[in-house]
């Protein structure tokens, strides 16, 4: 298991897979170990992005850091139902393991640009449209593995991205409404 390597193949592989060439899943180790590394680098990516977002405001404090931590791994256990019960529904042949890894890595992607960005434009700059023009761009990106690695067609596969990024929206935001309604700590 050389991590570097697999964050290298996971570039391959994206590349593959964006430009529509077959076989593109070769690249992504889909054992425990290939999700653990991918979830390594999706946690990874999170962190710098916390810290380039809190550059100009100030580091949060631990339990700040654990409880967002904790909620991208609810948004991440959510996202691996709605595939496993995409994949179920539709009676498609392919492991959740096939989709998941190359998921992480989008999404640890995602967020390493979102963290080069921030330090490059401060985002008062871009605008909230920032925000929805990375969530497009993610939704393109599981469009292309739901064509790619799963086989499925080209209305299927929109559906799939849609409901995707939907999870990946709505269950921070549920979280974060949840949380809002406990009482503040004394």
């Amino acid at each position: 298991m050389n991590p570097l390597a697999d964050l290298a193949d996971s570039l391959r592989g994206w590349g593959e897979l964006l430009t529509g060439k077959p076989d593109a899943g070769r690249y992504f180790r889909t054992t425990a170990s290939g999700i653990a590394v991918a979830a390594g680098y999706f946690v990874l990516a999170l962190l710098f992005s916390v810290a380039a977002q809190s550059a100009g405001a100030g580091m949060p404090d631990l339990a700040q850091v654990v409880f967002g931590l904790l909620a991208q791994a609810a948004t991440i256990a959510a996202l691996g139902i709605a595939m496993a019960q995409t994949l179920r529904f539709l009676n498609i042949g392919v492991p959740l393991t096939t989709l998941l890894v190359p998921a992480l890595y989008a999404l640890a992607y995602s967020f390493a640009l979102a963290y080069s960005f921030a330090l490059a434009v401060p985002l008062l700059l871009v605008g909230p449209g920032a925000g929805l023009i990375a969530l497009v761009l993610l939704g393109v990106m599981l469009y292309r593995l739901g064509r790619g690695l799963a086989g499925m067609t080209r209305g299927v596969a929109a559906a799939f991205a849609v409901l995707c990024v939907l999870v990946l929206v709505a269950v921070p935001n549920a979280l974060y409404m949840l949380v809002s309604l406990l009482p503040p700590a004394a």
